[in-house]
């Protein structure tokens, strides 16, 4: 969990998910142009669960956010958030030069027991396979630059820029076919990676649904903002009721 600002018109992008497009067969590496498909098809292929990409900027609305929900004590003994905030917003301060995120998805079904381990062994997995295919300055040679839930990142807000969901009113990343129990992970890189997506507000999504909202046993998803303090996760990491109920996960939990 992390507050982002929601209800906000965010990037979604349906097209790239296991399943939804051709995988790279017997592609030469090395004759791949730097595009979001091949990125996607290289992440597929590797076995995420969904792909997108969101070129590096300051999350300004998020930043405002953030902020105003920290001085209200909202976080809780969450103290960390208090600090690095500003590479929290704005990614190139974390990855001098960085200039696009790549955002991938993988379900909690294939994560394993400890999906920061999974998630960041594909990560290497498709961090080699970008080396191959678009050179070693790619990446980073000295800072840091792969990421699961270990950095100062807004990582759902990340996956909303990459066109991979909307924030629904759980504050979950709602990914329109996986649904939210996914765990997300960022590669940096340090070329810029044209794309287009289509804006779609949270309302077609979530519309007129409070199936969370009534299913929050502390009243922790009230007014419209995620109280830490009265969150049952955040104290024993022991609870998922506000993403069971979700219509979203029905088909797959």
């Amino acid at each position: 969990f992390l507050p982002v600002a929601g209800g906000r018109y965010g990037p979604l992008n349906l097209t790239y998910y296991a399943g939804g497009m051709e995988l790279l067969d017997d592609t030469i590496l090395s004759n791949l142009t730097l595009t979001f498909e091949n990125i996607s098809k290289l992440a597929l292929e590797v076995g995420f669960d969904a792909c997108g990409v969101a070129p590096v900027h300051r999350l300004d609305d998020d930043a405002q956010f953030m902020d105003n929900w920290i001085a209200q004590g909202l976080h809780g003994e969450m103290d960390y958030l208090t600090r690095n905030c500003d590479k929290r917003y704005d990614p190139s301060l974390l990855v001098p030069g960085a200039q696009t995120v790549v955002v991938c998805l993988l379900t909690f079904e294939h994560s394993g027991r400890d999906y920061h381990r999974k998630v960041k062994s594909m990560l290497y997995t498709l961090e080699a396979k970008l080396k191959e295919a678009f050179g070693e300055d790619i990446v980073s040679s000295t800072h840091q630059h792969i990421f699961c839930d270990s950095a100062p990142m807004l990582e759902r807000r990340w996956c909303v820029e990459a066109g991979l969901g909307f924030i629904g009113k759980n504050h979950q990343l709602i990914h329109p076919t996986l649904g939210s129990m996914v765990h997300p992970g960022e590669i940096l890189i340090n070329q810029p990676v044209p794309i287009s997506n289509t804006q779609y507000p949270i309302s077609q999504h979530c519309a007129d649904c409070q199936l969370c909202l009534e299913a929050c046993p502390t009243g922790a998803l009230r007014n419209k903002v995620w109280d830490a303090t009265q969150c049952i996760a955040y104290t024993t990491h022991h609870c998922l009721e506000c993403q069971l109920v979700c219509p979203y996960n029905e088909v797959k939990y």
